[in-house]
């Protein structure tokens, strides 16, 4: 995560809406250590509807079940225009409770993006830094207005929910080719770079914000189908697991790994010999640091 691309929207408010005072205070204390110190705070769903009509903030997060309105009751009220507000302002949700059916209920009511507690610091971090830097496109149809409920931003889409406006893959080309496509996986590989560099032996904390990025850069890497650059992270989480929480991080595994993975993000699939060599590469590293022999095919 990194706190000086959120710091750059400092000027922007931020309104925590929550019951729980505690809640509210967890929420405050990492949006103030990521350079956010525009806050207001409403302690049920009137109170944050009324602040955000007089105060129109950047972001609003609230409580899915809290009293007088409900996180998804206030994002429906905003999408349809209530008092003139912005009908696009970022909505993150939180709750106790992410079963299918909520949800589903929360996509449908048109919510940016779902917080699920207990939450780290680099779980709401990831939230708001995804509706300040790369929020997805605002859909305005007789069905549905919020942002695009497709999770991942992939240039190619058959589903039934397919809009002739959406881009269409050049013939012959790969989806994890698509320009918006690497660009967002780069950007998670920048995301773990950063995280790296600020980690200090046995802060345990940062050390599992490092694996979740890791994680979230080979499930984007899936879903756009870069097979290299999902073996590069699968590479780099196998190596972090094996070490545990009880053993610092090797500089020269991660730099190499996070080099390497820079790498992919510029070769082409003209290169597949190359991005191939490199993914083998990282391989034969973990397995050299660990004193294991490869995986057999």
């Amino acid at each position: 995560m990194s706190t000086s691309s959120i710091a750059a929207k400092k000027k922007f408010s931020v309104l925590v809406a929550d019951e729980n005072g505690f809640n509210r205070n967890i929420a405050a204390d990492i949006l103030r250590n990521a350079g956010l110190d525009n806050l207001l705070f409403a302690k049920d769903g009137e109170e944050m509807l009324a602040m955000t009509v007089e105060h129109r903030p950047r972001i609003v997060i609230c409580n899915s079940r809290q009293p007088k309105l409900s996180g998804l009751e206030f994002t429906r009220m905003i999408r349809k225009g209530y008092e003139g507000l912005n009908r696009a302002l970022s909505i993150i949700v939180a709750t106790n409770t992410a079963t299918t059916l909520f949800l589903e209920k929360a996509r449908s009511s048109g919510v940016d993006e779902i917080l699920v507690r207990p939450f780290t610091s680099a779980a709401l971090l990831t939230r708001v830094e995804a509706v300040l830097i790369r929020p997805r496109r605002f859909i305005d149809s007789i069905d549905y207005v919020g942002p695009c409920r497709r999770r991942r931003m992939v240039d190619e889409y058959g589903g039934p929910l397919r809009r002739f406006s959406d881009p269409l893959l050049e013939a012959g080309g790969e989806l994890w080719e698509a320009e918006s496509n690497r660009e967002l996986v780069c950007m998670c590989v920048t995301k773990i770079s950063e995280l790296f560099s600020g980690l200090t032996p046995g802060d345990r904390r940062k050390l599992r914000d490092i694996y979740q990025a890791v994680q979230e850069t080979e499930q984007l890497a899936d879903d756009v189908r870069d097979s290299m650059m999902a073996a590069a992270a699968r590479s780099l989480s196998r190596y972090i697991t094996a070490i545990g929480a009880s053993r610092e991080l090797d500089d020269e595994v991660v730099s190499t790994h996070v080099d390497a993975m820079q790498k992919l993000g510029f070769l082409t699939s003209e290169h597949e010999v190359e991005r191939k060599a490199l993914v083998d590469g990282l391989d034969a590293v973990v397995n050299k640091k660990l004193g294991r022999g490869p995986i057999a095919a």
